[in-house]
């Protein structure tokens, strides 16, 4: 089930990114105890009362300026609120409502969706008379620098989103999002896994304005397929563009088992790493899709045959270590070197999605789980610190999808990022996770379970 995404919207400096980052960090989830993960991020996952939801960010949205970055702004701040559940509409209570705010609330209005009026920098309730000529119905005070009423904001969020339900279609089959940034051949590699021998049981109009959810028998299992390539309007700024991509691969990674994230083989982006962030944290089983490799195999057909084999394998050794060195966070990632054009590589993509769910879902008994740990320690001692030694005590699997150890150990401080990576990477020699993220928490053996 996809996460609810709150949109903030309203005109320029009206506090719009104070509250967001106030929201942000209201009971903010750890995802990793880790650096290394970007987080350049337009949107962020929240919790509201127990709700997850995903909190994006516009920026000043005036649609009757017409020059310079601001048409851009506006396509963007129109994306976010066409693909929100609730808008948050702010507005700066030190300043009379404007015949543009009135145009914004028209606008917003026509949507019917819900709109909750936050009305930033308010001091005291005679602020608000005025904004009731705006003729929305919930209008709520709050101060983004001070923190005032923003528990009573997000109570006003919760109570309009929609009810929380998954589809049965959904727990049934096995998911998989195709992702990547525009023009990577993301829909030509949906039309080259269906073009083979496959029964396609339906398409279904996906959660994401102009995705398609396709699903299909294969092998034995039923697969629904997340296409997030529709951009059927070509955006005339690449900033705007870049901005609906993420936005529907976080749509679309939110509900998947398996992300393909699809590069082209020329090279990684500043976007890869966005999108690859974000299924990252999510938790997803990820294969990094090296589209147009057919390219490369044809600059290479023109080398000396007697050599040819030996330059695929060092030319797929090189693009291997820039995608790690561009996406170090997730050097766990499978990487398939396919060619939509030809089909070449595409037959192992579904293979290999269903071989990463198995490993995403691998429970590890606690009494295997600690000899592998007993044995990394004695082969590699923990480090001391401050003449104080780690002691690692004792490990157990509390979660799968992403698979989930904790380490309980007598001082948390003394695990250096370095050991912690050590021990995760004697665990997925012994037991596997391809393709996953493997969560770990370090705790003090006086506590039992991760926060």
């Amino acid at each position: 089930m996809s996460k609810p995404i709150i949109a903030i919207v309203g005109r320029p400096n009206v506090g719009k990114s104070a509250l967001f980052n106030r929201l942000a960090k209201q009971r903010l989830a750890v995802v990793e105890d880790f650096a290394g993960v970007t987080r350049d991020r337009l949107y962020v996952d929240t919790d509201f009362d127990g709700r997850t939801v995903s909190l994006v960010d516009t920026g000043g949205f005036d649609p009757t300026e017409k020059e310079g970055l601001m048409p851009s702004v506006v396509a963007q701040a129109r994306f976010a609120i066409s693909e929100a559940e609730v808008i948050v509409f702010v507005l700066d209570a030190r300043h009379e409502l404007t015949a543009l705010d009135f145009a914004v609330a028209e606008e917003l209005r026509k949507t019917r969706k819900p709109i909750i009026v936050a009305v930033n920098k308010a001091d005291n309730a005679r602020q608000l008379n005025s904004f009731d000529e705006l003729g929305l119905p919930i209008v709520i005070p709050v101060s983004a620098l001070h923190g005032r009423n923003i528990d009573e904001l997000i109570e006003a969020i919760v109570a309009v989103l929609p009810p929380e339900q998954g589809s049965e279609a959904e727990v049934e089959s096995v998911k998989i999002a195709i992702v990547g940034r525009p023009n990577v051949g993301k829909s030509s590699l949906l039309n080259a896994i269906l073009g083979e021998e496959r029964s396609i049981v339906s398409d279904q109009p996906g959660t994401t304005r102009d995705a398609i959810d396709t699903r299909l028998d294969w092998g034995g299992h039923t697969l629904t397929l997340i296409d997030t390539a529709g951009m059927r309007r070509k955006a005339k700024v690449k900033q705007a563009m870049e901005y609906h991509t993420v936005l529907r691969a976080l749509r679309a990674i939110d509900r998947a088992d398996v992300v393909f994230l699809v590069v082209e083989s020329g090279g990684l982006a500043e976007q890869d790493a966005k999108i690859g962030g974000y299924a990252h944290e999510a938790g997803k089983s990820v294969i990094l899709v090296v589209n147009k490799w057919d390219l490369i195999e044809k600059q290479l057909a023109e080398t000396d045959p007697r050599k040819r084999k030996r330059q695929q394998a060092l030319v797929r050794g090189d693009f291997q270590r820039h995608i790690h060195n561009y996406l170090a966070f997730m050097d766990y990632a499978m990487v398939l070197y396919v060619s939509a054009l030809t089909g070449d590589g595409v037959h192992d993509l579904l293979h290999e999605a269903l071989r990463l769910v198995a490993q995403a879902n691998t429970r590890v008994p606690t009494a295997q789980l600690n000899a592998v740990v007993r044995t990394a320690v004695a082969k590699h001692s923990p480090p001391t610190f401050k003449n104080r030694k780690l002691k690692v005590k004792y490990a157990t699997q509390v979660a799968v999808q992403p698979p989930t150890i904790v380490v309980f150990v007598n001082d948390p401080e003394l695990m250096h990022f370095s050991y912690r990576r050590y021990l995760e990477n004697e665990l997925r020699a012994a037991f596997g996770f391809e393709g996953a993220p493997l969560r770990m928490f370090v705790r003090s053996t006086e506590r039992m379970a991760p926060e």
